[in-house]
C-alpha cells in the first residue's frame, strides 16, 4: 500500500506485477484484441505499469514505445503527459492510456488529450480505460461471450449506502484524483473532454471496474 499520493510515481515495475489480477486481465484482453483487430502498426502506451500489454503486443506491431513520468520503469520517454513532446508529433497510429487519466487532476484532461491528439497520425485512434466506481456483475452468455451488468455504488451494502447517501462521500482509490461515479464526475463529463480535445467516439464498453473507449482522431 502506498503511503503518499506521490509515491505511485516512483515505484518499481515489481509493484505493478504484484497487483496483477483477473480484473486487470479483462481490461488488457480488450486492449490487446482491439489493437490486433485494427491492425495497428505503431503504438505509444502511456504508463508502463506491469508491462503485460506491451509484452503481448510487441511481436505483432512494427513499433511499440512507452511514455511514463516514472524513470524507475525505464520508459522510452520520461515525461509528464501534461507537457507536449514535439518530437512525437504525428508519430503513432494508436495511443493506449489504460487507467492513467484518473491519476491527474480532471482540469488537466483537455490539455493531456490534445497532446495525445498531436502524437497521432491522421485518422489515428486512442484506447482509454478509466475506473468507474460502481457494482459489477460478470456473467457468460450461452455462446460464451462475457457480459457485464452494473449498478451504481451504494445499493449492495449498508456501508456503501451510508457513504453515498448519508455521508455523501464515495470511496475511490487513494492513488486517484477522481473516478467516474465518484459523486462528481460522470461519463458525460469525460466524453465532453474527448470531444473538445478533437476526438470522436468509435466504440464504448462497460467492463469490470472500468469504462473503455475507442476514440478516433478528428483531423
Amino acid at each position: 500500500m502506498l503511503n503518499d499520493f506521490d509515491d505511485q510515481f516512483s515505484v518499481s515495475q515489481h509493484y505493478y506485477v504484484e497487483q496483477f489480477d483477473f480484473v486487470n486481465w479483462i481490461r488488457f484482453f480488450y486492449l490487446i484484441k482491439d489493437v490486433l483487430r485494427l491492425q495497428i502498426k505503431r503504438v505509444l502506451e502511456v504508463g508502463v505499469g506491469s508491462g503485460m500489454v506491451r509484452s503481448c503486443l510487441m511481436p505483432h506491431v512494427e513499433a511499440y514505445q512507452v511514455l511514463d513520468i516514472n524513470e524507475n520503469l525505464n520508459p522510452d520517454y520520461v515525461a509528464d503527459v501534461r507537457g507536449v513532446l514535439p518530437e512525437l508529433s504525428s508519430s503513432f497510429d494508436c495511443i493506449i492510456a489504460a487507467d492513467v487519466l484518473e491519476h491527474l487532476p480532471f482540469v488537466d484532461l483537455t490539455r493531456v488529450l490534445r497532446n495525445f491528439h498531436s502524437y497521432l497520425n491522421e485518422n489515428g485512434c486512442i484506447l482509454i480505460t478509466i475506473p468507474h466506481r460502481r457494482s459489477n456483475f460478470l456473467f457468460m452468455s450461452p455462446n460464451y461471450v462475457p457480459r457485464v451488468i452494473t449498478i451504481p455504488t451504494g445499493f449492495l451494502s449498508f456501508g456503501g449506502f451510508y457513504r453515498r447517501f448519508i455521508k455523501r462521500k464515495i470511496w475511490i482509490d487513494p492513488s486517484h484524483c477522481w473516478e467516474i461515479g465518484d459523486g462528481k464526475i460522470k461519463i458525460s463529463d469525460v466524453e465532453k473532454v474527448f470531444l473538445n480535445a478533437g476526438f470522436r467516439l468509435e466504440n464504448f464498453k462497460k467492463l469490470i471496474y472500468v469504462d473503455y473507449w475507442i476514440l478516433r482522431k478528428i483531423s
